[in-house]
């Protein structure tokens, strides 16, 4: 368990250059971020002992000390628990400290430090090393994403229903923030400025809806879902020496309609770290840099086929890239590389099955590639393509014993999945036609294929093709 805390502050503690700074206007108050956290820990635990009656729940001392003495490992929980659930948890640690004046890397610590917490001290089931991980760093990515993004919304000069709207949807973006409004009064304090907590930069959000029609290579669709989306482009990534982490990042997400269901389908952010241009004239810019993946796809969602569901997450990596940009007359055409090592990953498996887990844990790296051509402010044609190469080095050997495990000795398996490495790819083509400066046509295809490579079985491919068509509206 040491060497395991031990890792993380050192991850924690290599940018130290940012201890101390801080970007916001808020005092510092590092005992109400905890205070916040703690009890956000506590009612959480509260309620699914209570009203869920998890056994997990049922904590007591002697839970605790078994845990203290216990060496983290791969659990069994589904892919959207471990690969969005927690991250989105360990943002709301993230925007707890952001919101009472911590800086980033502060913040980051109190990520960690509350996913000790839940991971030692509030389940009777042994601490999850991916857990740590994914809230941790990928509740860092979430975290200061979504707290840049509520920051935008917020608005202290509002009132009525509008002010209502606002912090309510600041609230889904960063919950913790709102209580802390909320405890505070700002919540429902006006004022003469918006109340800011970080300079407003010039920022592209976009909501977009539409149809997808899905379905494996050579077959005709098997599934229609209606779609709903939204894209920020926060901060210009050229004109933005990156003093603080996130000065400038993308964030994507998607959700979809099924029978009677929402469905995450992605969440993608890329947030700068630190950057420096490398060539700047009147028609090309190049600028290179250190950025942080997260990563989310989980296509397939609920289907009473036998489809194979198509996971890919990058929950904590990080890694280079160089954007290059040219301008002539009317035309922008933009590429971009980027290369990340990946810290925790996982993809779909086509044979562990167990508990909630049909997918295998792995690390890796990652090569992403795009580039897109804007013609007169009109037309934006947009190719892209990310390949993942994820290996599973921690696996079962022995199948049958699966079958005859006990729950107890579920929870001790500790494997990633298979043993195998696995090479996803994601390729995909966007265009979009401008009827006026705020409405927009939009047409996407993708192609996602998957290559696992197994050791104890033969190799498996698969691949799922989608198209999107739908409008996007500028917010």
């Amino acid at each position: 368990m040491y060497r395991s805390i031990l890792t993380y502050c050192v991850l924690l503690a290599l940018p130290l250059y940012g201890q101390g700074r801080t970007d916001s206007v808020a005092e510092k108050n590092k005992g109400k971020s905890v205070s916040i956290n703690v009890g956000l820990n506590m009612v959480m635990r509260g309620f699914n002992r209570i009203i869920l009656k998890d056994e997990y729940a049922q904590i007591n001392l002697r839970s605790m000390r078994t845990n203290l003495k216990t060496w983290p490992v791969w659990d069994t929980n589904r892919f959207s628990t471990n690969f969005i659930g927690h991250p989105y948890h360990g943002s709301m640690y993230f925007s707890s400290a952001r919101t009472n004046g911590l800086g980033f890397y502060q913040s980051s610590s109190v990520s960690m430090a509350g996913s000790l917490m839940w991971e030692y001290l509030m389940e009777t089931k042994p601490p999850s090393q991916n857990d740590l991980w994914a809230t941790t760093i990928g509740g860092t990515a979430l975290g200061e994403t979504l707290f840049r993004f509520s920051d935008l919304v917020l608005d202290n000069r509002t009132t009525g229903l509008e002010r209502v709207g606002r912090e309510l949807l600041a609230g889904i973006l960063a919950p913790t923030r709102l209580i802390t409004r909320l405890t505070t009064g700002e919540a429902w304090r006006t004022g003469q400025s918006r109340g800011n907590f970080l300079h407003v930069p010039s920022y592209w959000l976009e909501l977009y809806f539409g149809e997808t029609a899905t379905g494996t290579t050579g077959s005709n669709p098997s599934m229609w879902r209606s779609a709903l989306g939204i894209e920020l482009l926060y901060g210009e990534l050229f004109e933005t020496v990156a003093g603080k982490p996130y000065d400038w990042f993308r964030l994507t997400g998607e959700i979809r309609a099924g029978n009677n269901y929402l469905h995450l389908t992605q969440a993608n952010t890329l947030g700068l770290m630190l950057n420096k241009e490398l060539l700047h004239n009147n028609e090309t810019r190049v600028t290179v840099g250190l950025f942080q993946h997260f990563n989310y796809y989980d296509l397939n969602g609920r289907t009473n086929n036998n489809t194979a569901p198509v996971y890919i997450s990058e929950a904590a990596a990080i890694g280079p890239g160089i954007i290059v940009q040219k301008k002539k007359d009317k035309s922008t055409v933009q590429f971009a590389v980027h290369l990340s090592g990946i810290i925790l990953g996982a993809s779909t498996s086509d044979h562990f099955k167990l508990e909630d887990r049909d997918y295998n844990f792995g690390s890796g790296f990652s090569l992403k590639l795009s580039s897109s051509l804007q013609f007169k402010q009109r037309l934006t044609i947009s190719l892209f393509s990310e390949d993942y190469f994820l290996f599973s080095w921690k696996g079962v050997d022995d199948y049958e014993v699966l079958k005859q495990l006990t729950i107890n000795e579920i929870d001790f398996l500790n494997v990633q999945g298979d043993k195998s490495s696995t090479m996803l790819n994601l390729l995909g083509l966007t265009m979009k036609y401008s009827l006026n400066k705020r409405v927009h046509v939009v047409l996407r295809a993708r192609s996602f294929n998957r290559n696992t490579l197994y050791t104890y079985f033969s190799s498996v491919k698969h691949s799922l093709n989608e198209l999107f068509f739908g409008m996007s509206v500028n917010v």
